[in-house]
């Protein structure tokens, strides 16, 4: 995107620190975007009320009116609900996340921003912004040109033929009796005879034909169908979308039959499914170690609390294991860094294999790990423990690498609401249980016997 084209977009930057203001805006003001900038969420709120823009950066964490109010109210109005709004977040809890993308948030940049992330993502929903208006105005324009289409059929096949959007007329039954040159390219044909020439095209060319169905259905109900996306089949087999505008009319003969608008869809349908990807991807990312795949402590320290007023609730029990690795560091002055990360990885697998929905497992740091068992009992615990430990000494960790490593490693137990009746408590005397096996030997199982 040129700096010219980027001239027409403005962008509402929301910080109730002007320092962190003036960072967005050093990042992008080469960028040749207009900028606007307002220091509480009611200042943000009348803004885009009575000025246009195309997005807004919004901080979340601000006084009197927070980001996730601020982007409820512009999201229930008309006026405002269609422009796209990005946090600008510290706040990269799973809960904060899904919230912000319940009130209306298109996507998120994490605090402190970084050049590279905050310019991509930007670009990124301009373009979408741009796409989703230019959509209206087509389909506004296509609208028009179908009122003038009624008044003349010279000027409609002239349309027809020269449209930058398809076009076309087919039966009700799919065979295609008019495509435009437009709707030809779309579709990867040379000519308009090659489209027509197949049987019952318009079904032959939906990758699901039960999608044409249900579009039939509707016209038949309604007599037209607005914004239908429909996925098809190009000649070279490649899928593309196509978003329909049709109506259902009757020929002289009373012979009902189909004529609509199609206009390609490929490029933003893409650009939102990877859209769709990268949020999945960040929130799978918050919860989750990079480097084993396990839950992460920031995982851990909410799920327990939560586990915490469960089973309060309802007195029922659940365990910890603080489990932590014998003698690593020879693992890696033997091997070497990466395999000493190799070998953390293919021990999580170990744990992960033992562990059977609800309980599961967190890489708690470096070497050591953390099972969490709802429902379980100390003597439950206890068990499943040196289930573990025997899986582990049992395992020949790089053996895909040509080496044979055997690993070791102790174990501390902590039950609630036996040993502790709250988080740190649990997890404190289940670490002095594992620290008391590492002092007398290591290589075995412990269960706290405190009360916290």
């Amino acid at each position: 995107m040129s700096e010219r084209a980027n001239e027409k977009f403005k962008i509402l930057i929301v910080d109730d620190v002007p320092k962190n203001i003036q960072v967005v805006a050093n990042i992008l003001q080469n960028e040749g975007y207009s900028m606007a900038f307002a220091q509480s969420g009611a200042t943000a709120v009348e803004l885009v009320r009575t000025n246009p823009f195309d997005l807004i950066l919004l901080d979340i964490m601000m006084p009197e009116m927070d980001g996730f109010e601020v982007c409820r109210r512009l999201h229930g109005d008309p006026g405002t609900a269609d422009i796209p709004v990005l946090f600008l977040t510290a706040k990269t809890d799973t809960e904060s996340l899904v919230k912000g993308f319940e009130t209306g948030a298109v996507d998120y940049v994490t605090k402190p921003v970084k050049d590279a992330e905050l310019l991509a993502r930007v670009k990124t929903q301009l373009e979408l912004h741009r796409s989703r208006q230019r959509l209206l105005s087509i389909n506004r324009q296509l609208n028009e040109e179908i009122a003038q289409r009624k008044k003349s059929e010279d000027r409609y096949r002239n349309m027809v033929l020269n449209a930058v959007q398809g076009m076309f007329r087919s039966t009700l039954d799919g065979r295609i009796t008019d495509i435009n040159p437009a709707y030809t390219r779309i579709l990867g044909y040379d000519s308009p005879e090659e489209v027509i020439a197949i049987d019952e095209a318009a079904k032959a060319l939906c990758f699901q034909p039960e999608d044409r169905a249900v579009m039939i259905e509707r016209l038949k109900a309604n007599g037209f169908v607005a914004n239908y996306e429909l996925k098809i089949r190009r000649r070279d087999g490649s899928p593309a979308w196509i978003m329909l505008n049709s109506r259902l009319a009757t020929d002289e003969a009373g012979e009902s039959f189909i004529e609509g608008i199609a206009i390609d869809h490929t490029a933003r349908k893409l650009a939102e499914e990877e859209l769709r990807r990268s949020r999945e991807k960040f929130r799978y990312q918050a919860i989750h170690d990079n480097l084993t795949g396990l839950y992460n402590t920031r995982y851990l320290y909410q799920a327990l609390q939560k586990l915490v007023d469960t089973c309060g609730a309802q007195s029922k029990p659940f365990s910890l294991i603080f489990m932590d690795v014998d003698d690593f560091k020879t693992v890696v002055d033997t091997y070497g860094h990466l395999k000493g990360s190799q070998t953390l990885q293919e021990m999580a697998r170990t744990i992960q294999e033992t562990l059977a929905e609800p309980a599961y497992g967190v890489a708690y740091g470096g070497d050591e790990f953390v099972v969490v068992l709802p429902g379980f009992d100390k003597q439950m615990a206890l068990q499943k423990a040196g289930e573990i430990r025997t899986r582990i000494r049992e395992t020949s960790y790089l053996a895909g690498h040509g080496h044979d490593v055997r690993i070791r490693a102790s174990f501390g137990i902590a039950a609630f609401p036996e040993d502790a009746g709250d988080v740190n408590g649990l997890l404190a005397l289940a670490d002095q249980a594992m620290f008391d096996v590492k002092g007398g030997g290591k290589d075995a199982v412990r269960a706290s016997e405190g009360r916290i």
